[in-house]
């Protein structure tokens, strides 16, 4: 299976319609590693896909904080879409040599009303990130920085069971409210409680629910 065939959008379609979708896609825009892909001061909006490499996307503020990376097959510039306010809610960046697709919003509408399907994919796609999103927020409004920390990893879990994490733990104390020291001993208390594990620079999530 290729990579354009294992998009999201392309969900329960028929062979012959992915094939005919991804024939009318666009040619993959190829970025250097570090390059720019977009910003909040990018004046084009478009559905962008890794169709090989990798990228990542940094808070817009000075911290810099890495919100996520993305892999063949991910997406990223939703929320510019469809009433999002004309700009990226983050800065994209290439990890590597990279090659991008990219549906602008006019394409994805003639592709919704071509194949109900693919409208319902997306739909499917935006409820979780409002899931998502929702995970978030109740990490905000934890009563002790304990929770803080285990409802943030949690939520930074990936499929291997380890949280995703800033590039220093100075970022993530500033991204969650905490001061450093409060971090460590959060985070030294959840594993002493086994519900976590510090393996060298990473950390591991044993159990997705702290019982108090």
């Amino acid at each position: 299976m290729s990579v354009y065939e294992s998009l999201f959008l392309l969900n329960g379609l028929e062979n012959r319609e992915k094939e005919e979708i991804i024939s009318g896609f666009p040619e993959p825009v190829r970025f250097k590693k570090n390059e720019l892909i977009c910003s909040s001061v990018t004046s084009s909006f478009a559905l962008g896909f890794i169709v090989s490499g990798s990228a990542f996307a940094v808070t817009n503020n000075a911290n810099k904080v890495v919100m996520k990376k993305f892999l063949p097959g991910m997406c990223f510039g939703a929320a510019a879409l469809f009433g999002g306010g004309g700009k990226y809610v983050s800065t994209v960046a290439a990890e590597q040599t990279s090659e991008i697709i990219f549906l602008t919003e006019e394409r994805l509408t003639e592709l919704f009303k071509a194949y109900p399907n693919i409208a319902v994919n997306y739909i499917t796609f935006l409820s979780d990130k409002i899931r998502f999103l929702n995970e978030k927020i109740s990490v905000i409004t934890c009563q002790s920085a304990e929770d803080t920390v285990f409802q943030y990893l949690v939520s930074a879990e990936n499929h291997d069971g380890y949280a995703v994490l800033p590039k220093s733990m100075t970022l993530l104390a500033k991204m969650l409210g905490l001061g450093r020291a409060s971090l460590y001993r959060s985070l030294d208390r959840l594993e002493q409680n086994g519900y976590i594990k510090r393996e060298n620079n990473e950390i591991k999530v044993i159990k997705n629910e702290k019982i108090d």
